[in-house]
């Protein structure tokens, strides 16, 4: 009753610490002060009037205490109950998971000709040495365990399992943002008492703080401790950048695998290493090469390896390449990658064709028709009259369809007169190389080649345009010179399997006192009139004095590859080793061509990504290519890939696969083409995919018509400051940061005690309260002493 009376809602009268209290709330000599005047008031106004005297006082006795009670009422009468809470205050914890911390550079402590300890074992260490006092540190503050890479995340505390006291993964993150880190920690520790934050990490970050995390630790005073991992002075890496190579060569095929060392950061390292190249299977070491690096403080520097090997045995073949610094190595885990290569055993078919009897045309005839590996049909055409020359496979007549030009692999033109082809078939040869590809390769001639192919549909396939070579030709003898390009490409290697030099070129076709070295033909080609996508293989050295020119050209059309020689002399090498140097040649530029054609022969449809290595927001270009008849007659408008990327880390889980919808590219059909099928030349669907975020993606066709073909292509997408391409720490950057925010850096190996941090604890008042001055009871105790007046005043016939 009493409770409804006062109209209670939040508080009881029975609660513990609820007590009475006043909003508006007067000193006691105030009250005694009231009680007094209360009393003058209603005695005075009770003194004159008629009636008995104990009426009179029980009436003025009556006015007081409703006086009284009405300043009581004013006063704001009201039940309390205060609480008083305290809030520990906040410590955040960042650890460095991201792959740096695999990096070794840290000296042993023990034994200085030890191995050296990785990051993450010094992280560890330095967790369980000052464990004690992370405990007692708890038991005052709360601790925020969070793990940090590209993002930070929770960590477990482990309880009694672990040393630590904290469930670590492995340091495998792809990026560090020490920037990005510090947001989101203190995001987690809004609206609380933040003491600290202490940072555990090596410093080397893709980011930088940012101006709104640095204000707030500025302006709530909060120091950033950070514990410096690491070796303080720069310890340089080798590691392997690149390694590619065909992924079909033939049998016997001399196959390259080029290969990209690298060398970054400064300090101590190798400035040379050991390159080789192992099969994986049997561990025998098929080719070793040197690559030597610049002074040791340079920062960073690349040197391309060419090694080469081949196999009798036909099959998949499983290599890696392994790269043996001299000196001591930062990362082991980027000394090796895996190759994959297949090895068919057949014939390089090749169709050889030239106008008329010459030197070169007679020799080369003849290595096409001694060497094994090749299967040559080799013809003369003229206008007036063909002839038929000796062959592997003899041929009734030129090829007339695209079926019958897809038989061969690499088609020779020497010097001929366009006018022996039909238009159709030379648009037949154009989109044999184009979407089959076949390989073309060009022999020059003071006739026909280049000036009256100009206007043919073979023009395309030409390196130059009209103005790059008209016939004319270099004034006196050249010496051809390989480039890097040919290099890199494992071609124009003269020297054969022993020879260790860079290029692999004979020391005597450079030198012009040779005599037989000399070219006495070579056709002018302008640079200036290179096709964009023409490369130089080789150049011509004038004997005479002058810059050297395009001699050797080489040119991606479509899926194959179009070579353009600007000389028919090199049978003169004969003179100096025989068939030895014309022979190397030759055949490793046919066997170059007819790797593209192997890698598409006897598949129903090609996925490709190019390129295969590429870093965020670089245009990928994603296409599937169909071979097969029964797959061209039921091709659809468009198809869809999806594109997984393949979990490493935490911050890999959970992502969603993209799928892109590739689109039917349009096939021009020129006039030259008219009465081609369209359907014979394949139908390709593709599209550009910009990948948002690094890593190792695999892409798989989802539509039905070539779902079950498995198909795949793999995408290797890089950062653009990829973790590990700076193994270095950066320890300046965690000093500038600790002096920003008033805290300290210390070594990992120097740490013996944790920083002292700051109490920022707070106690904090609540408190409820319920008014009693607009209850129920104030107003019946008001309305009763005015009745009880009213009806005394009544009765003593005052009113």
């Amino acid at each position: 009753m009493l409770e409804w009376l006062l109209d209670l809602d939040n508080l009881s009268l029975t609660e513990e610490g609820v007590r009475l209290g006043f909003e508006r709330p007067i000193p006691g000599w105030a009250w005694l002060l009231v009680a007094l005047g209360s009393v003058a008031l209603a005695s005075w106004s009770y003194r004159r009037l008629a009636g008995a005297r104990p009426v009179r006082l029980l009436l003025a006795g009556s006015r007081a205490l409703l006086l009284c009670l009405l300043v009581l009422l004013v006063t704001g009468p009201q039940l309390v109950d205060r609480e008083e809470s305290f809030e520990a205050d906040w410590v955040l914890v960042l650890l460095d998971r991201s792959a740096s911390l695999q990096i070794e550079d840290i000296a042993p402590e023990q034994e200085a000709s030890g191995p050296r300890v990785a990051r993450d074992t010094q992280l560890r260490a330095t967790l369980e040495r000052t464990w004690d006092q992370w405990a007692a540190i708890s038991e005052d503050k709360t601790v925020l365990w969070l793990g940090f890479d590209s993002g930070v995340y929770d960590l477990r505390l482990s309880g009694d399992t672990a040393p630590t006291g904290v469930d670590l993964d492995a340091p495998i993150g792809r990026q560090t943002r020490i920037g990005t880190a510090l947001d989101q920690a203190l995001a987690r520790a809004a609206a609380r008492p933040l003491s600290s934050v202490v940072i555990v990490t090596d410093g080397r970050s893709a980011d930088a703080v940012s101006r709104a995390a640095m204000r707030r630790l500025r302006s709530e005073q909060i120091p950033v401790h950070a514990i410096a991992l690491g070796s303080a002075e720069p310890v340089g890496d080798i590691a392997i950048r690149f390694a590619e190579s065909p992924p079909v060569a033939f049998v016997g095929d001399l196959s390259p695998v080029s290969v990209t060392v690298e060398r970054v950061g400064g300090g101590e390292s190798a400035t040379g290493a050991t390159v080789r190249l192992i099969d994986a299977d049997t561990g025998e070491t098929l080719d070793e090469q040197r690559a030597e690096f610049e002074a040791a403080d340079a920062e960073s520097d690349e040197q391309r390896v060419l090694l080469k090997t081949s196999s009798d045995v036909p099959g998949d073949r499983n290599w890696r390449v392994e790269v043996i610094p001299d000196g001591a190595d930062l990362i082991e885990t980027n000394n090796a990658r895996p190759i994959e290569v297949s090895l068919v055993d057949r014939p390089i078919r090749v169709l050889y064709l030239d106008g008329y009897p010459r030197w070169e045309q007679r020799y080369l005839r003849s290595l096409l028709l001694r060497e094994e590996s090749i299967d040559a049909s080799t013809l003369i055409l003229a206008p007036d009259r063909r002839y038929i020359q000796d062959s592997n496979t003899r041929i009734a007549e030129l090829p007339t369809s695209p079926e019958e030009w897809a038989e061969y692999d690499v088609i020779m033109i020497g010097d001929m007169r366009p006018e022996v082809l039909t238009a159709e078939q030379m648009s037949q040869l154009r989109e044999h190389v184009a979407l089959r590809g076949g390989g073309l390769i060009w022999t020059a001639g003071p006739t026909s080649i280049p000036s009256l192919w100009f206007d043919t549909p073979l023009a395309d396939l030409l390196p130059f345009t009209r103005a790059g070579a008209d016939g004319s030709t270099i004034s006196g003898s050249v010496l051809m010179q390989p480039t890097p390009v040919a290099t890199d490409l494992g071609v124009l290697r003269l020297g054969g399997q022993n020879d260790r030099s860079a290029t692999g070129w004979p020391e005597e076709l450079s030198n012009a006192e040779t005599g037989w070295s000399l070219l006495r033909y070579a056709q002018f080609i302008d640079p200036v009139g290179l096709k964009p996508a023409a490369q130089v293989l080789a150049s011509a050295r004038p004997v005479l004095g002058g810059d050297d020119q395009p001699l050797l050209l080489l040119m991606r059309y479509g899926s194959g590859r179009s070579l353009y020689l600007g000389t028919d002399e090199t049978w003169r090498w004969r003179f100096g080793r025989g068939e030895v140097l014309f022979e190397r040649f030759w055949i490793q530029l046919i066997r170059m061509l007819g790797r593209d054609r192997l890698a598409r022969s006897g598949q129903e449809a090609i996925l490709t990504a190019t390129p295969s290595r590429a870093v965020v927001q670089q245009p990928v270009r994603v296409s599937i290519e169909l071979l097969d008849q029964s797959l061209i007659d039921a091709a659809p408008p468009s198809m869809t890939v999806e594109l997984e990327r393949l979990a490493i880390g935490r911050s890999d889980a959970g992502l969603a696969p993209v799928e892109l919808t590739l689109s039917r590219e349009a096939i021009a059909v020129r006039e030259d083409q008219e009465g081609t099928d369209p359907a014979s030349a394949g139908v390709v669907y593709s599209t550009l995919w910009l990948p948002a975020d690094a890593g190792d993606w695999r892409a798989t066709p989802t539509s039905p018509i070539v779902a079950g073909l498995g198909l795949e292509a793999n995408v290797e997408v890089a950062l653009p400051d990829d973790e590990l391409r700076r193994p270095e720490t950066d320890h300046e950057q965690l000093q500038l940061l600790a002096d920003e925010t008033g805290g300290t850096v210390t070594l990992a190996s120097d740490l013996e005690s944790l920083p002292e941090l700051p109490n920022r604890a707070s106690r904090r008042l609540f408190e409820r309260t319920e008014s009693l001055w607009d209850t129920p009871l104030a107003l019946t105790l008001v309305l009763l002493l005015l009745t009880f007046e009213w009806v005394a005043r009544r009765v003593i016939r005052l009113i």
